[in-house]
């Protein structure tokens, strides 16, 4: 017999010792015990770990499960339910922070969520959106000021040129607010 076949039977009779059998008595073969086991050993991997992620980051959830209370499915499900409710809560005040700083005076959603008035869920639902539409405006801002830089050099020529028909008739075809705006700009060039 082979090293690769002593190894495969090896792996049968740790992980699948009930097919060791069958194949000794050669009603199972020895490629499909060892497949079998296989996937039976990379289970029980799986549980292992799954395990080891509860008593990491649920000590109490762990519990449960080996108090038989819990599967450790649920239990599972249970700890990324709460890992998923951190993040938000995280993303929520991260948000809210930069609300504060940027001076909005509005009651954070993170007070509103701890007081129970709406859902974490909300709360980053509201967030995202208001972040979405600030940088929406972020966005709008940087735009106007390019074009702005990119016609400061007609802000400068008029500026050279204040008393003269040519920014007379400039400012004149200008709109009330435009026109307001190119005073105030052409007296400090």
């Amino acid at each position: 017999m082979s090293l690769s076949r002593l190894s495969a039977a090896n792996v049968v009779l740790e992980h699948a010792p009930d097919l060791a059998e069958q194949v000794r008595l050669g009603t199972l073969g020895l490629d499909a015990a060892y497949a079998e086991a296989g996937h039976r050993k990379a289970r029980t991997a799986a549980v292992i770990n799954q395990h080891n992620e509860l008593r990491q980051h649920a000590p109490d959830l762990a519990e449960q499960v080996t108090e038989g209370y819990l599967t450790l499915d649920a239990a599972t499900a249970i700890l990324h339910q709460r890992l998923e409710d951190e993040r938000l809560r995280r993303r929520v005040k991260e948000v809210d922070a930069i609300r504060q700083a940027d001076g909005d005076t509005r009651p954070s959603h993170t007070e509103l969520a701890e007081q129970g008035a709406i859902t974490w869920q909300e709360a980053h639902h509201r967030v995202e959106q208001q972040h979405a539409q600030r940088q929406k405006a972020i966005q709008e801002a940087q735009q106007a000021l390019e074009q702005i830089a990119r016609s400061w050099t007609a802000v400068q020529d008029l500026a050279v040129r204040l008393d003269t028909p040519y920014a007379h008739e400039v400012l004149d075809g200008l709109t009330p607010e435009a026109r307001a705006l190119a005073t105030r700009l052409t007296s400090q060039v």
